[in-house]
């Protein structure tokens, strides 16, 4: 059976962009005061992770936004009186 995007967007799991969550938690430990180089260099590779996957992320909404857009509208119902 095929899925159609609307449907693929209804079943969609919802959560934060993992680039935004990354944003919130390394502003968070700027306030903190807990934020310093050092940090910095432990963090890089789950920054660089973080950034590639909400990439990835925003690709995937851009696509199925496309597929959404394009697709064919099919009524699944007549309202009462036409």
């Amino acid at each position: 059976m095929k899925i159609t995007p609307l449907e693929f967007l209804i079943n969609a799991p919802e959560e934060v962009n993992p680039a935004l969550f990354m944003c919130r938690k390394l502003q968070r430990l700027e306030l903190s005061g807990e934020l310093d180089s050092a940090t910095m260099k432990e963090m890089a590779k789950a920054i660089e992770l973080a950034i590639e996957k909400g990439t990835e992320d925003v690709k995937a909404v851009e696509q199925t936004k496309e597929r959404l857009l394009n697709s064919r509208s099919v009524a699944a119902a007549v309202p009462m009186g036409f």
